[in-house]
């Protein structure tokens, strides 16, 4: 199977992506339940690093699929797994800390 992209993207990036065309977005949540409870990014999907292997088929792939954690970290890793099975995937560097900074209108917030 092809590696394929991993693309890095910021929160000002995010949000353009967000604001333009948000029904094209397939927003994954890959930090622990509690923390998504906390703070999400509306309309994100959780499927936590540890059953993301078990769960990739409940991704829609025929969009642009967006990985997100805290700061960027463990999203990038499951970037990296989905990446060497030949997907193409968005890495949201900064995380939900990074929205959290800007302020972005997409969290919501327990």
């Amino acid at each position: 199977m092809k590696c394929m992209a991993i693309t890095n993207i910021n929160s000002n990036e995010f949000a353009e992506m967000l604001r333009d065309d948000p029904e094209s977005l397939e927003i994954i949540d890959v930090r622990e339940p509690y923390e998504h409870e906390k703070i999400r990014i509306k309309g994100s999907k959780l499927i936590p690093l540890s059953i993301i292997p078990l769960k990739a088929n409940e991704i829609d792939w025929g969009k642009k699929v967006i990985l997100v954690c805290r700061s960027g970290a463990r999203s990038l890793s499951v970037a990296q797994l989905l990446s060497s099975v030949g997907k193409n995937v968005f890495n949201l560097q900064g995380g939900v800390e990074g929205l959290s900074r800007m302020d972005c209108p997409c969290l919501q917030k327990s």
